[in-house]
């Protein structure tokens, strides 16, 4: 009985918690033209009663200016943002173009393996095995192409996705609560998706983060997302880059291997009518693929 409420209670504070998510995206968006209503409603009535008792004072011209330039600023805030923004076809094109070389170099050094997130002193890359018989070190090799030992040789590449964590990272996300973590980097902090569904959450405990389960599946769902053009056009175009991840699946799988502590390879990923779906398996540190 006691675990029914605590269930039903979580459930509440989920919505609760969405609730004041998305209470927080309209507030942030809408923040510039709240100013601006307000600025031409105070400007309209300053210029409105100067105007009508008008009596050729300096007071009253001033009055009468000051309500002109304030509904004029009011204006104008409506068109302010607080970024400078970059149209989203140029960033996808230009993303695509260094999609094409990576996946180029991967078709030419005839590389058929999964792509596996390594997290080590405090860096993440993705390691790409050169052989079937490939062991993963506990250190990350610091070169892209470690080839001087047989079992060990691999292509290593800083993940595509990996710089826009580093992004947001700063802020102050709470790590040991996975879905947090993709909601507050994807959707507040970098405004790249609508809302971020975990499906299997209920496996992010301690276990995970000690290593202790492995060969785990986590399934996301990305609801409105920014790059649903560029991730579709890359699977199709460039299929070679699925195995380490366009940069918007391979910020995913940093995010969760940032935050459970585990190895993490991209199994696949899918596109619906507006949101992507990937599953990510999760791999103890000291286990090999």
């Amino acid at each position: 009985m006691e675990n029914v409420s605590i269930n039903k209670r979580l459930a509440q504070l989920e919505i609760e918690n969405e609730k004041l998510r998305s209470d927080h995206r309209t507030a942030k968006k809408n923040e510039y033209k709240d100013t601006g209503y307000a600025l031409i409603i105070f400007g309209s009535l300053t210029f409105g009663l100067s105007y009508f008792t008008y009596n050729n004072t300096t007071l009253a011209s001033i009055l009468l200016f000051a309500g002109i330039g304030t509904t004029y600023i009011g204006i104008l805030s409506l068109f302010l943002t607080p970024e400078k923004f970059v149209r989203k076809d140029i960033l996808e094109q230009s993303n695509l173009s260094s999609i094409a070389v990576i996946n180029n170099i991967i078709q030419e050094l005839q590389i058929y393996s999964k792509g596996i997130y390594v997290l080590a002193n405090g860096q993440i890359r993705v390691i790409l095995p050169l052989r079937s018989d490939f062991e993963l070190s506990k250190d990350i090799p610091q070169r892209t192409f470690h080839i001087d030992e047989p079992g060990k040789a691999a292509l290593v590449l800083v993940p595509l996705g990996y710089s826009l964590m580093r992004m947001v990272e700063h802020r102050g996300a709470d790590w040991s609560d996975l879905s947090g973590a993709l909601n507050e980097i994807m959707v507040e902090g970098l405004e790249i998706a609508g809302s971020v569904e975990v499906m299997n959450g209920d496996i992010m405990n301690e276990d995970i983060v000690n290593g202790k389960i492995n060969g785990k599946t986590i399934t996301v769902t990305v609801n409105e997302p920014v790059y649903m053009k560029m991730c579709s056009t890359a699977s199709t175009e460039t299929p070679r880059i699925c195995d380490i991840g366009c940069p918007f699946c391979s910020l995913i799988a940093c995010i969760i291997t940032k935050s459970t502590g585990n190895n993490v390879i991209i199994e696949e990923a899918g596109h619906g009518k507006n949101n992507i779906t990937a599953k990510f398996k999760l791999l103890t540190p000291d286990i090999n693929p």
